[in-house]
């Protein structure tokens, strides 16, 4: 296979990048107030109320078919990893299908831990935007420990999550690692717009969204996709090592010759 993938290095120093940005990016947002400018806008453009949280398009087609498509995806990644069991033409990828298994499932595993465990309201709970709860930055609802569950995104996720057909492609077809990308930034940014505009999420929580399911991907990828850069797997190379450590070898006889 003709992979692009880079290192295990370039992935782990990729993940924890993505990581240190997103926290940068947490700072400014909560200096600058980003959430709640942001959210306060998009609220008066909808009349002051989430005018758009029960519309068809937003609750039913983007909402609910769009994470009955990831799924889908999912369930689709899951028949062809069964099926290289007994296809041949299949078994090359089996290392790259359970990829595409186990990386998708654990990161929206890992937001969905964090939407349970965080306590983060949703927008449409705060009083700003016609709720009960007091509004509060991202990071002091992190330190309180509310009673909310929407931190991070979880539909924005369902779009985030394929990141790893980017790191799949860049292992097997490295021309279409580019159009991977595409599609799960896109799909991740119609989702998470999606939930924004229905007053499910402010935008720190697209962020982290994002940043977690990168990470992880990154993180899984150098585990299961990178090269193991060892002589066990070009047995050529290592063959020619011991010939030439063999050569160097003083001779038997040699040793017979002197000991006389």
């Amino acid at each position: 296979m003709n992979s692009s993938l880079p290192g295990r290095t370039g992935l782990i120093c990729s993940a924890l990048a993505a990581l240190a940005c997103a926290m940068v990016a947490t700072l400014i947002i909560h200096r600058f107030q980003l959430d709640l400018t942001l959210a306060q806008w998009i609220y008066a453009l909808e009349g002051h109320e989430w005018t758009l949280k029960e519309h068809w398009l937003f609750s039913e087609l983007l909402h609910q078919r769009g994470r009955q498509f990831s799924i889908a995806l999912l369930l689709l990644c899951l028949i062809l990893l069964l099926a290289s069991g007994i296809r041949p033409r299949l078994r090359p990828y089996r290392r790259v299908l359970a990829y595409l298994v186990i990386s998708p499932l654990i990161a929206s595993g890992v937001i969905l831990l964090g939407k349970r465990s965080l306590g983060v309201e949703c927008p449409w709970s705060l009083q700003p935007f016609g709720g009960d709860v007091p509004y509060s930055p991202l990071l002091q609802q992190l330190f309180n420990h509310g009673s909310g569950s929407c931190f991070p995104a979880g539909h924005a996720s369902a779009g985030y999550a394929w990141l790893a057909l980017y790191f799949a492609a860049a292992t097997v077809q490295p021309r279409w690692r580019y159009a991977t990308l595409a599609l799960a930034l896109g799909l991740g940014l119609l989702f998470g717009t999606t939930q924004q505009l229905r007053g499910a999420h402010f935008l720190s929580h697209d962020i982290w969204s994002f940043t977690l399911c990168w990470s992880i991907n990154a993180l899984l990828a150098a585990l299961m996709l990178a090269p193991r850069r060892d002589c066990s797997l070009h047995p050529d190379s290592s063959m020619m090592q011991l010939k030439s450590v063999s050569e160097r070898l003083p001779n038997v006889s040699d040793f017979r010759s002197t000991s006389r």
